[in-house]
């Protein structure tokens, strides 16, 4: 499928729109209750139990066909079992299932840590011959030895006992805190039509009055992030802003309190100072020291640019409010949003009439068939809700993955955007499974407006999606999907971001009701604004960063989460702290990434530096994106990530690209 399909696209928009109109029949809808996944689960920790005893009683002599292989197999039943655990727990309809996938979660991670440090695993694998192995075998022995050591394999009996514990009891307390911030959605109440001025005519038709008269907005995406970008009264977005930015809170101060103080535990168990020195041992950056020196690297090549920003910003406040001294976090996107209405003549309101969700993802599918030459097709696969839809990947006359859309909000539903491992994909064995859990409007109605900042969330998740595509048909488990190094898994999501301002590509996704595409001049202004709060938005997340790694670097029984919080945010934030609220308490990566929140700019800068190779070659030159498939994404675990880079780039990754974003203008 080449360029010239996607400058025609708009022809085909109607097409296109019944493309996302897939209706899922009630056969089509699984048929699972909590007590056969609880079966299912309770037989796959079973069968993984027995495998791994029989290898523990392993006494010939170790290869790639007697150890190896069964050792792949018991980590292929696992990976499968446990990601199917954790995408149910996140998305499930069925509240009792979600808890069953919660405890199959449970069982499932004791039965990793029981590998992990099982010290007959580790002696079989340390006598292992390794000069008959390729580069490929040695690179994945070597890595499970490091990660039998960083697990505390060579610790005494009631040591591991004690990393036993501690590893049940960080899953429940994990559980909880995402638990929490899932199911607290808060709810903005207005008594009048006319509180929602500002706000597109899409938005304020599609949110009318109950029967009470009271016109709820929930902290969920598609109501919040139009909401403080557009309405015009201020008070309501600051009360909203204040909402959002305390979900989770109290529960989730304390049961943060129990991840950092257990997190710290097991790290001194292990012979760290602290859990943040555990977490980056095994990562592209080294060590907590080198993250925080990389923080401050890049807060302060932010600096220039944030100074510009916030000038600007200052200035368009005080045209409404000439007393005012500093920008506010509830004024942040309503200003952003004003301004480049006004400066670059970039109206966001009418520039959402060009993104319906059901075009987008055409769109979206579009660009990826013509870079990478695949193609998507329905998958007649069995769904949890009506909403999901199933597809198929295909390439080379062979199918090369499946992956399901879960696009749309609904309750109890995990809240923000990510890329869910489903099944593991084994060369010769099975194909890759992912599914991409989203929160954006077009439910039921593919027409409806996405902004344009989902357009970029959409594209983002869908790059972490083709990595795990593309790199499911390695041999070894371990080395399969996103495995690399933890810090450069957002390089290529965050990559694959920058095509929302090629030309080609932007006109394929943005068409209106009529069928237009979006004009060359919109386009060329809205290239023009790209960088616009560059600088302050590169703080902010140098923000977040140093939280996420100085909550997990000093001894918990002196941390005092807010005011750490609030030191730390006007240290790095160019803007001040909003008092009162408690973000910590959703900011659902203090789980997930726990002290390495910092591998977004980290990726971000190898994202650009690999960028710059399409630039100079053509972001959809066919040749380029074919080698970066095959050099960067196909080998997944394969190789270290700097070595994936340096073989796509032909050099070592700079800083230089990011840099040169940084200070543009």
């Amino acid at each position: 499928m080449g360029v010239e399909r996607l400058k025609t696209i708009h022809k085909i928009f109607a097409a296109a729109l019944m493309l996302s109109a897939v209706t899922v029949s009630a056969a089509n809808l699984e048929q699972v209750t909590a007590e056969s996944f609880t079966a299912e689960c309770n037989s796959s920790v079973a069968t993984i139990t027995v495998q791994l005893r029989q290898l523990e009683a392993f006494a010939g002599t170790p290869d790639k066909q007697t150890f190896l292989r069964p050792l792949d197999e018991v980590m292929l039943n696992l990976a499968d079992a446990a990601k199917r655990a954790n995408l149910y727990q996140s998305v499930h309809p069925d509240q009792s299932l979600r808890q069953a996938a919660e405890q199959c979660s449970q069982d499932l991670d004791k039965l990793n840590t029981d590998i992990n440090l099982s010290q007959p695993l580790f002696e079989v694998l340390s006598r292992l011959d390794r000069s008959p192995l390729s580069s490929v075998d040695n690179y994945l022995v070597e890595t499970l030895l490091r990660d039998f050591k960083l697990a505390g394999v060579n610790l005494a009996d009631d040591q591991r006992d004690q990393v036993r514990a501690l590893q049940q009891e960080l899953v429940k307390v994990g559980q909880n805190f995402n638990r929490t911030i899932r199911e607290d959605v808060r709810h903005l109440e207005l008594h009048s039509t006319s509180q929602l001025k500002g706000l597109p005519a899409d938005y304020i038709a599609a949110h009318q009055p109950g029967e009470d008269g009271v016109i709820r907005l929930s902290t969920r995406y598609p109501d919040y992030i139009p909401f403080v970008t557009y309405a015009e009264d201020e008070s309501l977005r600051e009360a909203f802003y204040r909402m959002a930015r305390s979900r989770g809170y109290p529960d989730n101060r304390d049961h943060l309190q129990q991840l950092i103080q257990k997190r710290h535990q097991l790290a001194g168990l292990l012979g760290f100072d602290s859990h943040a020195d555990r977490i980056t041992a095994d990562k592209m950056i080294g060590s907590a020291e080198a993250a925080a020196r990389f923080i401050d690297k890049v807060s302060l090549a932010a600096e220039p640019a944030a100074q510009r920003d916030k000038a600007q910003l200052l200035q368009r406040l005080q045209q409404q409010r000439p007393e005012a001294t500093q920008v506010q976090r509830w004024q942040l996107s309503y200003l952003q949003d004003k301004i480049k209405t006004e400066q670059y003549q970039v109206d966001a309101k009418q520039l959402r009439n060009y993104f319906a969700y059901g075009r987008v993802k055409s769109g979206i599918f579009e660009l990826v068939e013509s870079m990478f030459d695949v193609q998507f097709k329905p998958w007649d696969a069995q769904v949890w809700h009506p909403s999901v839809e199933a597809w198929e990947m295909w390439g080379d006359d062979q199918l090369l993955g499946r992956f399901y859309l879960d696009m749309h909000p609904r309750d109890g539903k995990y809240q923000h955007a990510a890329m869910f491992p489903t099944r593991t994909g084994v060369a010769g064995r099975q194909v890759p499974v992912a599914t991409l859990v989203c929160n954006f409007p077009g439910e039921g109605n593919p027409t409806e407006k996405m902004e344009f900042t989902q357009v970029k969330t959409f594209l983002h998740e869908f790059g972490h999606l083709l990595h795990e595509l593309f790199a499911g048909r390695n041999q070894w488990v371990a080395q399969s999907g996103i495995s690399t190094e933890w810090d450069f898994v957002e390089a290529p999501s965050q990559m694959l971001e920058e095509w929302v301002y090629d030309k080609t590509t932007l006109q394929s996704l943005a068409v209106n009701d009529a069928g237009e595409s979006l004009s060359d001049d919109v386009v060329t202004r809205l290239q023009a604004a790209r960088n616009f709060n560059r600088g302050v938005g590169t703080q902010i997340q140098m923000f977040y960063s140093a939280l996420s790694l100085n909550y997990y670097r000093h001894n918990p029984e002196q941390l005092d989460l807010y005011q750490l919080m609030l030191d730390l945010e006007q240290q790095y934030s160019p803007l001040p702290p909003v008092e009162g609220t408690h973000f910590y308490a959703n900011f659902g990566h203090l789980n997930g990434y726990s002290a390495i929140y910092y591998t977004y700019m980290w990726s971000q800068v190898i994202a650009l530096d690999m960028f710059s190779r399409f630039e100079t070659e053509g972001l959809l030159n066919p040749e380029t994106a074919k080698a970066y498939r095959q050099l960067v994404l196909e080998p997944g675990g394969s190789k270290p990530a700097a070595t994936l880079v340096r073989d796509f780039l032909g050099r070592d990754f700079s800083f230089d690209s990011f840099a040169r974003r940084l200070n543009s203008h």
